[in-house]
């Protein structure tokens, strides 16, 4: 699943600042290699090219909230939200069942979610979503039952991967094709995934630990112990990889009172650090997990006590003094936290209907930006 060189060109600018993008023809070679895990496998795109031959992202830098029908896009520099993107999909997702996850070119979004057709059962569906035109395309049916609750887009931005209760499963958006999924085990529903910046290693946050999944050679690793359970909020986001890719972050609740956790596991060797510990701060609840550009602080965002938790990456590993939420931000159990490209801050998305802008640098608060209702993840570009 790794990428592909390809050429593309670049137009003027829209009146809303986006590039307007050419076709881009996208090819995945399903039924190539398996990925395996106790004899179930899904497909992986053959063909390997650096991670860095991915084209540049557009010159604005975007913001996607999903919501149980539509996505909302927000202008992270202006703060401007602009008209949301009605999903087409019929009935409403459990809650938090739904996740959003943008293209590394900033062409495309992928939300992964449940349809209810009026002659079945619900079913689990990726919807494509064109970032040019302001569209989405039809959903793609996939296989199995469960939350769904994450979603990614590979490096070469070919192959979609959508959680589906404890499997995985690749998704050609292309031709709609969808490969085997990969089944994790029972016991181990996906709560979150996250691709590594700079090689083909997915992590994916299962109860109690992290399951390493190399996609170029389709193979999963051991899981690794974290000893934390996932957040109570049903739509944690509760794991980042540094930018290096050495360094995986995860949050959750554990120790003897189940307090609030975040612990830092190396890539290399799947060793996990002594976790860092939200007591002092009351009970905790960590449903988010994000780390700031230059990568030295990890932000915390509580579900329990509306705040955000800044804890330096270097030792000691002390978390910084809460930031609350400002009282009237329509906080309601923030469910994602994401931050953008250069100067454009955090955003936590408040599980209500807007997206609070947050810096870092200053520890303090913008106007919050009303977006769809019932806004649960949010993926940035730019």
């Amino acid at each position: 699943m790794e990428p592909t060189r390809t050429d593309r060109s670049t137009s003027s600018s829209t009146s809303r600042g986006r590039r307007r993008r050419p076709g881009v023809r996208w090819a995945l070679a399903l039924g190539g290699c398996a990925l395996t895990l106790g004899g179930c496998s899904t497909i992986a795109a053959p063909g390997s090219a650096p991670v860095d031959s991915v084209p540049p992202a557009p010159q604005t830098a975007l913001g996607y909230v999903v919501c149980p029908n539509a996505v909302s896009p927000v202008e992270l520099a202006t703060r401007t939200a602009e008209a949301p993107i009605p999903l087409p999909i019929r009935g409403t997702p459990t809650l938090g069942s739904f996740a959003v996850a943008v293209s590394p070119d900033g062409r495309n979004a992928y939300v992964v979610t449940q349809d209810q057709p009026p002659d079945g059962p619900t079913r689990p569906v990726v919807v494509p979503i064109d970032l040019d035109t302001q569209r989405a395309g039809r959903p793609i049916a996939l296989p199995g039952t469960g939350d769904t609750r994450a979603v990614v887009v590979m490096h070469d931005g070919r192959t979609v991967l959508a959680a589906v209760g404890s499997t995985i499963v690749p998704v050609d958006p292309a031709t709609r094709a969808v490969g085997t999924p990969l089944d994790l085990g029972a016991g181990r529903a996906v709560a979150g995934m996250a691709l590594s910046p700079v090689s083909s290693t997915l992590w994916v946050l299962v109860p109690d630990g992290l399951v390493p999944v190399d996609t170029s050679r389709a193979a999963a690793g051991t899981p690794v112990p974290t000893g934390l359970i996932v957040s109570s909020v049903t739509t944690p986001h509760g794991v980042v990889v540094s930018q290096d890719g050495a360094t995986v972050y995860a949050v959750g609740q554990g120790g003897p009172d189940f307090g609030g956790r975040l612990v830092a596991v190396s890539a290399a060797t799947g060793s996990v650090g002594p976790a860092t510990s939200f007591d002092q701060f009351g009970i905790a609840d960590p449903a988010a997990v994000a780390l700031t550009t230059d990568g030295a602080t990890v932000l915390v965002a509580d579900s329990a006590n509306n705040w955000i938790v800044p804890v330096p990456v270097l030792p000691p590993s002390t978390p910084q003094a809460p930031v609350r939420l400002p009282a009237g931000a329509g906080t309601d159990h923030p469910s994602d936290l994401v931050v953008g490209p250069g100067s454009t801050g955090a955003f936590v998305v408040t599980g209500l209907d807007t997206v609070l802008p947050f810096s870092p640098a200053t520890g303090t608060y913008g106007r919050a930006v009303r977006v769809c209702a019932g806004a649960s993840s949010m993926a940035v570009t730019g």
